[in-house]
């Protein structure tokens, strides 16, 4: 059984419109990771799946949705408070709709400090971040959620004025537990990846 995917994704559309903004003057030589710097980042897609079997194309499709912003003001040199959206596989809020049954609400929230340190030149700040948060998955009348960490080790370059790049690794324990439960259900989740934000 395969599937076929169809994925509208605006990830590579936001960061076109940040540098659009930041280079407007607003934020002409800010120095990453100094007091009183804001990173932003984040995406927006659409993606529908449907199922091939021995060639029939499934009139039963999944449709996605998610909604996936990043913020992180610096409070001082280094030193970043975050309010970010957890695992990437459906960051943020993601609506997740069959096309026969009931919509799946996913929600995802975390508090995410970090550490940016400089070394070498005014380009290249390796970091560490932990990740506190709240993750929900609700259909119908049913919902699962629960107190979720982890954290996030990697690298951030300058990649011209105002724009970054990042590197990373992130391993994050969700929990997903019906109400009344003492003992953890969720999944452990790592992952590679790269990244693009802006800082003004």
């Amino acid at each position: 059984m395969r599937s076929q995917c169809s994925h509208i994704n605006l990830l590579f559309l936001f960061p076109l419109l940040l540098m659009i903004f930041l280079s407007n003057g607003i934020a002409q030589n800010k120095q990453f990771a100094t007091k009183g710097t804001t990173e932003l980042s984040g995406n927006i897609s659409y993606s529908n799946f449907t199922m091939v079997n021995n060639g029939e194309t499934s009139e039963d499709d999944l449709s996605i949705f998610t909604l996936a912003p990043q913020i992180g003001y610096f409070f001082a040199d280094g030193f970043e408070l975050g309010l970010g959206t957890g695992i990437t596989l459906l960051p943020g809020y993601s609506v997740l709709t069959p096309d026969d049954g009931e919509s799946t609400n996913f929600l995802q929230l975390f508090l995410a400090p970090s550490y940016n340190l400089r070394i070498e030149n005014k380009s290249i700040f390796p970091f560490v971040e932990a990740q506190l948060g709240y993750t929900s998955i609700n259909s119908g009348n049913n919902t699962d959620s629960g107190f979720s960490y982890g954290g996030r080790i990697g690298v951030k370059f300058v990649a011209t004025n105002n724009f970054l790049i990042t590197f990373s690794a992130q391993y994050l324990l969700i929990t997903l537990n019906e109400e009344g439960e003492d003992e953890r259900d969720g999944l452990n989740y790592l992952t590679i990846g790269v990244g693009v934000s802006g800082f003004f």
